[in-house]
């Protein structure tokens, strides 16, 4: 199990090889970075590190649509990976004022005692993002230090990025998602009780709460699913939106119907994995419509999920 350090003052300094960078999404361009880091940190016999941050800076800096991965879900994929600590720095005000020299100086070598640091190609950092990958690389080997730059994972004949994955979710298109994240994109939340409308259209749901509000949710539709609670694998329908034929909103809501489940959950964390986007939202002529809707809804996600032969 990886180490969590909540600040690089609290890393205990010994030698390392470290991988820096935002690491949204951990998708198959950040996970080629990190099997360098094991890789070049195992044959060089130090400590592997991945630096990143509790808050993705694009969220202050850049105006980002939302949070791919959260600071757990970041955790889990990286220990999957077997390095031997993470470090989730405060992008703080101070940390934003701090120059790409003294980045280099204070914080990798001075704090890390980094030897090796792994980045990707397009990387930047220090105040303003005024250093680059070939700046890093400089003030390394002037310090008797190495960079590794790594070029980038291309997916579908396109360049893999936390960016394009962000699109490609609001737009609903998880499947392409997954492809570029290397697994199914998921949200994690608590179930709680709705309206009991679905219940009484005879598909109950429940609604699940996202405890980060910046975490991206796909584009309203609704989606085959397969969802973990209590450590059980169920098939799902879900529906991402402001249900416009029973009470329109404006807020959004995340609601499940699981198929084949009748235990109760309310109040359980469950993981929405996303399979594959079914249709869009729409607003229907009258709830029986709705209803022979979520039927056929309910049959092709069955098919999807491998539930049923197709």
């Amino acid at each position: 199990m990886s180490s969590v350090y909540l600040s690089s003052s609290e890393f205990p300094g010994i030698a390392s090889a470290v991988a820096v960078g935002a690491f949204d999404g951990f998708h198959v361009g950040h996970q080629r970075i990190v099997r360098e880091l094991v890789d070049c940190g195992h044959k060089a016999s130090l400590a592997t590190v991945i630096y990143t941050f509790r808050r993705n800076p694009k969220l202050a800096t850049r105006g980002i649509q939302g949070l791919l991965t959260t600071n757990s879900e970041r955790v889990e994929c990286a220990g999957k990976t077997g390095v031997d600590s993470i470090v989730l720095e405060d992008f703080s005000a101070r940390f934003q004022g701090l120059s790409a020299e003294a980045f280099v100086s204070e914080i990798l070598i001075g704090r890390l005692n980094a030897w090796v640091v792994v980045v990707g190609r397009d990387f930047h950092f220090g105040k303003g993002r005024a250093g680059d990958a070939e700046t890093m690389s400089r003030m390394l080997d002037n310090a008797g230090r190495r960079l590794i730059i790594v070029a980038p994972v291309m997916v579908d004949g396109e360049t893999c990025s936390s960016s394009i994955i962000r699109t490609t979710i609001v737009e609903g298109d998880v499947e392409r998602a997954a492809r570029l994240l290397g697994r199914s994109y998921s949200i994690e939340g608590v179930i709680v009780t709705g309206s009991h409308m679905g219940g009484r259209l005879g598909f109950p749901t429940a609604n699940v709460e996202i405890p980060d509000p910046a975490k991206l949710l796909p584009g309203n539709g609704v989606y085959a699913v397969r969802a973990v609670v209590d450590g059980v694998i169920v098939n799902v329908v879900c529906n991402i939106g402001v249900r416009p034929t029973i009470v329109a909103t404006s807020r959004r809501t995340v609601e499940v119907h699981l198929l084949d489940f009748d235990r109760q959950v309310y109040g359980h964390l469950v993981s929405v994995q996303f399979a594959a986007r079914l249709r869009e939202e729409v607003r229907f002529a009258s709830p029986a419509a709705l209803v022979k809707q979520i039927s056929r809804d309910v049959l092709r996600a069955r098919v999807i999920l491998g539930q049923v032969g197709d």
